[in-house]
């Protein structure tokens, strides 16, 4: 593609592209990219990821990675990741910043078969009453992109105030998540598609939180366009799928001959699910319901790994559009459009915009779960919920009060992390099926966790 340089960052492990970050005395170390934990605010940090693999042509498979590295401490106002990136919280460790050389070990953590015990006594509570009485235990998660720049903040904060549950997880992608939590190899999995009813992995029947909401914005970099300039539903479905090749055609002001170069997700992606649905909402001729998934083949562009390897993607090269969770835009400083809504009204997406969205789909379950083009002046017609998937029946009561606890504190009263890095608190509802669907956790023999 005109104007790239392929940069690769990570290893491979059974064809998914991981990259290791370590929370380790206070600080994040990452293989590929930097970043850091903010000393004093307690506030994990980062430099933005400037380029990731990509491939080219229509088809969905990733380019073989070489793996990188570059630390630093040096701590900024929010975190930026890269795609592939593992957060880790150590339990107990020191507010002082230290850099730390990363792994070379590929990231995903297995979960060792875990011994059935019986659950302590503890204040098991739920509702954002949390008194983080918990027992010692150290928790792995994979999945979603789209949810990593808030899990790192989250996870930091929570072990800050439950200093005895560290959080190991890998940033791999929605797929990678379900497939990982369904094979039981982590605690918990993460992914902006809910699986469907009646889905069972090795340990049983599972249980689907909501954590995050969110916009995807369209972020651009091409210099004869204006911050937000206007694009409509069918612009997007004719630029990704070859029709609308020239950003003259989008704006007069840009000269003929400036090519549009179109980035889309290369691995399976919730962020693709909810973009690709978007489109064949608004322009089922362009974009048919074929290309609608979480991998789709795409007709046109360039792949890239993860939320943060397309933002690198178009961060880096002249030309481009991707398709990106806020938190990555903002973080990397690119320009992202006012898309039309179902109004006709052009909305750039914000806490506002995203929740204007969300207001119009109050009867979110795991089986109804799509929010995009909701009704209103002021809604940013792009928006999606995130999840997080876990065994109804926890084979380790200890883990299992440590995972329902945190999942409760990230529902509730960590949401005041959401807004200051782009994204949205959930409503009052969605809260309230998060916290239903906890208490329904039981340990090994069918009991309650909490109460």
């Amino acid at each position: 593609m005109s104007g790239f340089k392929r940069v690769t960052r990570g290893t491979t492990e059974a064809g998914s592209r991981r990259t290791r970050t370590r929370w380790l005395l206070g600080t994040m170390v990452l293989g590929g990219g930097l970043i850091a934990a903010a000393c004093g605010s307690g506030t994990p940090s980062a430099a933005p990821a400037k380029k990731s693999s990509h491939t080219s042509s229509t088809s969905s498979s990733s380019s073989k990675k070489k793996s990188s590295s570059t630390t630093t401490t040096a701590p900024s106002a929010t975190p930026t990741t890269v795609a592939g990136a593992t957060t880790s919280t150590v339990a107990g460790a020191s507010t002082t910043p230290t850099t730390a050389k990363p792994s070379t070990t590929p990231a995903t953590t297995k979960a060792t078969t875990p011994v059935p015990t019986a659950a302590p006594s503890v204040n098991n509570a739920l509702g954002g009453s949390n008194d983080f009485t918990t027992p010692a235990a150290s928790l792995t998660g994979a999945g979603s992109t789209f949810d990593q720049p808030l899990f790192a903040r989250q996870f930091y904060d929570f072990n800050k105030a439950d200093s005895k549950v560290s959080v190991n997880y890998a940033s791999v992608g929605s797929g990678t998540g379900e497939t990982d939590i369904l094979a039981g190899s982590v605690n918990f999995g993460a992914s902006d598609v809910p699986e469907p009813a009646g889905t069972t992995g090795t340990g049983g029947a599972i249980l689907q939180v909501p954590v995050v909401l969110g916009g995807i914005a369209m972020a651009y970099n091409e210099p004869c366009l204006g911050a937000h300039t206007h694009l409509t539903g069918t612009q997007i479905a004719q630029i990704y799928s070859g029709k609308i090749t020239d950003w003259n055609t989008i704006d007069s002001s840009c000269p003929t001959g400036s090519a549009i170069e179109p980035v889309y997700r290369a691995d399976s992606s919730g962020t693709s699910n909810a973009f690709t649905h978007y489109l064949t909402s608004v322009d089922p001729t362009d974009w048919p319901a074929s290309l609608d998934g979480k991998q789709p083949a795409f007709p046109k562009g360039e792949g890239g790994n993860g939320n943060a390897g397309v933002a690198g993607d178009v961060q880096g090269g002249a030309g481009t559009i991707g398709y990106v969770e806020l938190a990555y835009a903002l973080q990397s400083g690119l320009n992202y459009a006012a898309v039309e809504n179902s109004s006709g009204a052009f909305v750039v997406p914000d806490s506002t915009s995203v929740a204007a969205d969300a207001a119009a789909f109050p009867a979110v379950s795991p089986t109804n779960y799509l929010i995009v083009n909701g009704s209103g002046a002021g809604s940013y017609p792009i928006s999606t919920y995130s999840w997080v998937i876990v065994y109804q029946k926890q084979s380790n009561a200890n883990n299992g009060l440590a995972l329902g606890k945190m999942l409760d504190w990230m529902a509730t009263t960590g949401q005041s992390d959401a807004g200051a890095i782009g994204y949205v608190p959930l409503p009052s509802n969605i809260q309230s099926l998060a916290i239903s669907t906890i208490m329904q956790m039981e340990n090994s023999s069918g009991q309650a966790l909490f109460s």
